[in-house]
């Protein structure tokens, strides 16, 4: 295509002109384009460096601020430490009276257990006699039941035939 557009400029003074001209104004536009992007890259290369010196200076800041936390905390453990032994004595004392305590309400809650398992013996029994007399009355009635159904059914089989007979005739 370069020289299809190079034979053109040759044959047409006019357009090997304007074909100039549009190349000066591209080269310009770039050149404008290219400062624009070195001033850029500068003016970043600047806010990095203010960038890096500021963190820096926080990392500077934080370092110390930690040392003195660390120098604080130290010293909190150590008097926490004096209290959780305290702490520790005061509670297997509370152990060994929960524990003392503890065996005499086991003894009265076996005692207690005992009497409590006597008395369910003693209504289970009665709940065992009161099913039984649950269980004959109901076999009574089951029968009664069992013989109506059986009368209804030969009744309403009447019923039936002789409303088929109605509908026949």
């Amino acid at each position: 295509m370069g020289k299809l557009i190079d034979k053109y400029a040759s044959e047409n003074p006019n357009f090997a002109f304007e074909l100039n001209e549009l190349k000066q104004k591209y080269k310009s536009e770039n050149q404008i384009e290219t400062d624009d992007l070195f001033s850029t890259i500068n003016l970043l290369r600047q806010q990095l460096d203010e960038s890096r010196y500021e963190k820096n200076r926080s990392v500077q800041q934080a370092i110390s601020s930690k040392n003195d936390e660390i120098n604080q905390f130290k010293r909190s453990i150590t008097e926490l430490r004096g209290q959780l032994e305290k702490l520790q004595f005061e509670k297997q004392e509370a152990v060994q009276k929960a524990i003392s305590s503890a065996s005499l309400e086991i003894k009265e809650l076996k005692s207690l257990t005992s009497s409590l398992r006597d008395e369910l013996d003693n209504l289970k029994f009665t709940k065992k006699e009161a099913v039984q007399r649950a269980i004959l009355g109901s076999a009574d009635e089951i029968e009664q039941l069992k013989e109506s159904t059986q009368n209804l059914r030969i009744e309403l089989e009447k019923v039936i035939k002789k409303y088929e007979e109605k509908l026949i005739k």
